[in-house]
């Protein structure tokens, strides 16, 4: 134990941190096995006065996009959350300096010697808990695996601190039943809440009412990130009770909007719906079009909505789909499954058949193995803009005589990037096994972990990799085709001269930049723009898929920039496509806004161009579209086979952002209007009015596209 006085912890209420000093002189990991169990015995649970679906918040005392007006995080200095596991908040600490000012200097201690004892090491990771397991098995079930392994491996530090964790998990489970039970006495309308989760989540699941409550339990101890194939694992107990007359639709729907609006007020992430079942058939069902509709219901940002569709997929499902995205809710974003089934299955990532059919999107949408896998969802990032401005400050550039001596060095310098960057992130996530946050409830929920007596950062999930984003692609396509057209075709400027205007940000070489911006672009369906786009990419995709992380699978390509976009352009300079130093590059994989000028059918042509089948971490392609396409039958077929067409070609992913550029302007101008307005930025929603302006910018320059 240190000098910091576990009274004071006990008056502050830093249960966390009064647990975690108690294991400190124990083997790691016992430290976090304390932590969360002292954590989950104490803290007071909360019965929001008007929800149904309890719990409400994964740690009380949240600080809530509602009631702070920024993501999730509890008032306490010391928790937990998905992507780091235990954490010091430091803003949390000015709070309660405030408020608690005779123990300012306890505080300040505090802070100063957990801060290095909970280091994060690598990138950021989403996840997916087993929730097959928990509706079908229930958590006695699992506890019991634990404590078979434990008798095995008696003094196994991880085990014993997932034992710690599971103590906490059943104290926090039945301090819910407990408050519930209490509240339906005066609140008659919680009593089936109260009756079906004093059944769910320890034992099997026997209706979709126990069924949901776990799931949001078991959501809860993940603190709030992604749920899984949601539809799969509640769908069947949704029928059967709906066919035995046992579910008020009603009372389901106000459930089901609770569950949407609690992504959204806790800064939820990812839930998945439809796709290949692990039989192999479509697994659309009654539940699956309830969720859509819910995403009509509620025109909100979270959660993340996937899609999947399979050649098997019903076309009233997609049709449903599109008719909501019409109404600008951003969701769902559609999914072509039986490619990403296929990219799995080839990616040599060990998968079999039936699993490869579990496809759980995290976060935004990066590819994972619903409650099967561990997914550095985030890993890391390769800049190819990056690479270009390398390759273009070589000394030899100014010498290029064809456009495959620059495509050439392009690559090398995208081949040196990727080293340094699994170089680096292997040495972060090796230290993530014996110094980082072992992540326990991951550990726990996530099948293979407990039986492999091997910890969710350790390797002991079924399926670990890791996804790395690429940015800049259409940026480096329309600069090297830039490159090509001007130098060497058209031989209206030397190489020399194109340097030399970039080095000055183009000041003084404006009809230089006019003509170089005026090449032809990636989006239009140029077949030698594309096939330029190809070489760069593939060897990029294919070079990263040769490295293996720490954990045991590969590094994935993907192409997720949310809203990075913006800050992945701040420190590149100025690029032979016109761009100027600084500026955005362009969002995910699509073409740079507002070049693409051909219609739909040309942008999604060069797009599936891409060897998007390597970039099975995700590749998002956003896609506006005009209001008017979405008003009639005929215009919702035209985009039916357009999504359908884009699929058959090669294309994973799409999303739609259904709103015009008249109020887009609008909402500039009178944010407090359009507080509401949703668009489609890198893999999720987003409120417009909450993006910077340069972000703003580049949706109102995306082409608006009409029929094909």
């Amino acid at each position: 134990m240190t000098n910091i006085d576990p009274d004071v912890l006990i008056e502050l209420g830093e249960w966390a941190a009064l647990g975690f000093y108690e294991g400190l002189d124990l083997p790691w990991p016992r430290s976090y096995g304390l932590a969360l169990r002292r954590l989950y015995e104490h803290l007071p649970v909360t019965i929001a006065p008007d929800a149904l679906l309890h719990p409400v918040e994964p740690l009380p005392t949240a600080w809530t996009m509602t009631s702070h007006g920024h993501w999730y995080a509890t008032a306490l200095i010391v928790d937990a959350d998905h992507n780091r596991g235990l954490r010091v908040n430091r803003h949390v600490a000015d709070d309660r300096r405030a408020r608690f000012p005779h123990h300012a200097q306890a505080i300040d201690a505090l802070v100063a010697d957990l801060e290095p004892r909970l280091p994060h090491f690598g990138g950021y990771t989403h996840s997916n808990p087993d929730m097959r397991r928990v509706v079908h098995e229930g958590f006695e079930a699992m506890a019991a695996e634990l404590a078979d392994r434990l008798a095995e491996q008696p003094d196994d530090p991880l085990l014993l601190a997932l034992t710690d964790y599971a103590a906490g998990v059943l104290a926090f489970w039945e301090r819910t039943r407990e408050a519930l039970a209490q509240a339906a006495l005066a609140r008659p309308e919680l009593a089936p809440i109260a009756a079906a989760f004093a059944r769910c989540f320890r034992q099997p699941a026997t209706s979709f009412l126990e069924g949901l409550l776990a799931v949001n339990f078991t959501w809860m101890l993940d603190f709030c990130d992604s749920i899984g194939r949601f539809d799969q694992v509640l769908g069947p107990l949704f029928e059967a009770d709906l066919a035995a007359g046992r579910l008020d639709l009603g009372l389901a729907r106000r459930l089901l909007d609770e569950l949407w609006q609690s992504f959204e007020r806790l800064n939820g992430w990812n839930l998945q719906l439809g796709g290949r079942r692990p039989d192999g058939a479509d697994g659309c069902n009654a539940l699956t079009l309830e969720c859509i509709d819910a995403c009509q219901r509620n025109k909100l940002r979270r959660p993340n909505v996937a899609l999947r569709l399979s050649d098997d997929t019903p076309p009233h499902v997609l049709r449903r789909a599109l008719v909501v995205l019409g109404e600008g809710s951003g969701r769902p974003a559609l999914y072509n499954d039986d490619l990403y089934i296929a990219s799995l299955l080839a990616a040599d990532v060990g998968l079999t058949v039936e699993d490869a059919r579990e496809i759980g999107f995290g976060g935004c949408t990066e590819t994972m193995i619903a409650g099967l896998s561990n997914v550095g969802s985030l890993e890391a990032e390769i800049n190819l803009a990056v690479a270009l401005e390398r390759a273009l400050r070589q000394p030899g550039a100014a010498a290029w005589s064809t456009i495959d001596d620059a495509v050439s060095a392009v690559q090398a310098e995208v081949e040196a990037l990727t080293e340094a960057m699994a170089a680096h992130h292997n040495a972060a996530l090796t230290a993530r096994f014996a110094a980082g946050d072992p992540k326990l409830p991951r550990t726990f929920f996530t099948r293979d972990c407990v039986a492999r007596g091997l910890s969710f950062e350790a390797g002991g999930a079924r399926y670990n990799w890791a996804v790395v984003s690429y940015q800049g692609i259409a940026n480096v396509i329309d600069s090297l085709a830039a490159i090509e057209q001007v130098v060497f075709a058209d031989h209206a400027a030397s190489m020399a001269e194109v340097l030399a205007a970039l080095a000055a940000n183009f000041e003084g070489h404006e009809p230089l930049r006019r003509r170089l911006a005026g090449s032809r672009r990636f989006g239009n369906d140029v077949e030698r723009v594309d096939q330029l786009g190809a070489a760069v990419v593939e060897h990029a995709w294919r070079c990263l898929r040769t490295h293996r992380t720490p954990r045991g699978g590969r590094y994935l390509p993907s192409c997720i920039l949310f809203a990075t976009y913006g800050d992945a352009g701040s420190s590149v300079g100025a690029t032979p496509d016109g761009r100027l130093a600084g500026t955005p590059l362009n969002d995910s994989v699509g073409p740079v806004a507002g070049r693409d000028t051909h219609g739909p059918t040309a942008m999604l042509a060069s797009v599936a161009k891409l060897p998007l089948h390597l970039a099975v971490g995700t590749p998002v392609l956003n896609l506006r579209a005009q209001h008017a396409l979405f008003e009639s039958s005929a215009g919702l077929e035209a985009l039916a086979a357009l999504v359908r067409g884009f699929f058959e070609r090669g294309g994973p992913q799409i999303q739609l952002t259904v709103v015009d550029r008249a109020t887009l302007l609008a909402a500039q101008a009178e944010p407090e209007r359009y507080a509401d307005l949703i668009v489609r930025i890198g893999g999720y929603s987003e409120y417009f009015t909450r993006l910077g302006r340069d972000l703003q910018e580049t949706v109102i320059a995306r082409t608006e596209h009409g029929a094909a």
